[in-house]
């Protein structure tokens, strides 16, 4: 055999086919765990802030109705009834494992003000959260510092 004979029955340098998609290597499989991993925890995390800031939302709404009708010229013992009964029932979302459904006068005060980062943000208005709402329509009584101390304590606690 000549060496152009044996030349001839060489085959020309080919390249492997290329490698498939899937399976991917093991350090996908890593980074997809991780991946998973980081969004369970973030959504865990983010749960509560949302759920929390849907009901501020939703309770600042209620508020701002309220403020609404006082402006339209709802008596002040009807809204400070509503204002009371709002701050009630965000009490009792905040804090359903603290029994604040029963308290009322001293107590109900004494509570709201623990609960706020705003020390004695209800002492003045302790008479219209807990005799205002009890008067006779025409009673005469402003609704308005009651209106800011529920908004301040909605935004501070909820």
């Amino acid at each position: 055999m000549t060496p152009d004979q044996l030349l001839a029955g060489l085959r020309d340098v080919h390249t492997p086919p290329e490698p498939h998609w899937w399976p991917p290597a093991p350090g996908w499989w890593v980074v997809l765990l991780l991946a998973v991993m980081l969004a369970a925890i973030a959504i865990r995390y983010a749960m509560p802030r949302l759920q929390r800031w849907r009901r501020r939302r939703r309770l600042l709404a209620a508020l701002a109705a309220i403020e609404r009708r006082y402006r339209a010229g709802a008596s002040e013992a009807q809204i400070a009834a509503d204002v009371s009964q709002l701050l009630r029932v965000a009490a009792l979302e905040r804090f359903p494992e603290r029994g604040v459904a029963g308290l009322h006068g001293k107590e109900w005060i004494a509570f709201l003000e623990s609960c706020d980062r705003a020390p004695a943000r209800f002492d003045a208005l302790h008479e219209a959260l807990t005799v205002v709402p009890y008067r006779r329509p025409d009673a005469g009584a402003d609704a308005a510092p009651l209106l800011r101390a529920a908004r301040g304590w909605l935004r501070a606690v909820v």
